[in-house]
């Protein structure tokens, strides 16, 4: 069986990006929302589906398995999440066997009460089935992401 290195070339760097912006809801608010990681592919257009496969002792999803469209059929992969309530903090990434390096964090930072900077990094190193990614999201997926998860804010709050 081959390895999941086998889908990697070494002269080839994942795909990083980061964005912040500012989101019109308090940061626990965004927080909350963002964390309810088993409703993104509701808000997020690439994903097709998600399925809950471990929860942490207060409920949130620790290990999700997504599936992401593609120009031709789909990819599968499974992200493991962190949360640290105290910083509202989200983090993420794919369990070391996975043929899909995904990994990221999002972080909620009080500006007021009714206001919040959203910072967020996410680093992709996809197989090379998935060639269309640099076209779909002009390089930069995060603002691409924190685009759609905006939008999500908006007819929720």
């Amino acid at each position: 069986m081959a390895t999941a290195h086998a889908f990697h070339h070494a002269d080839v760097a994942p795909l990083s990006s980061e964005v912040s912006t500012t989101l019109s809801v308090a940061a626990g608010v965004a927080f909350e929302v963002f964390s309810d990681v088993g409703e993104v592919p509701r808000w997020l257009p690439i994903l097709q589906t998600s399925r809950i496969l471990e929860r942490t002792r207060d409920g949130r999803a620790a290990r999700v398995q997504f599936t992401r469209k593609l120009e031709r059929g789909s990819l599968g992969y499974t992200l493991e999440y962190t949360y640290d309530h105290q910083n509202l903090n989200v983090s993420w990434t794919t369990p070391p066997d996975s043929n899909v390096v995904l990994s990221g964090e999002a972080r909620f930072v009080p500006l007021s009460s009714r206001a919040c900077l959203m910072l967020y990094r996410l680093v992709l190193e996809l197989p090379i089935v998935d060639d269309m990614l640099t076209n779909e999201l002009d390089g930069h997926p995060a603002s691409s992401v924190v685009s759609e998860f905006r939008e999500h804010l908006r007819r929720l709050c």
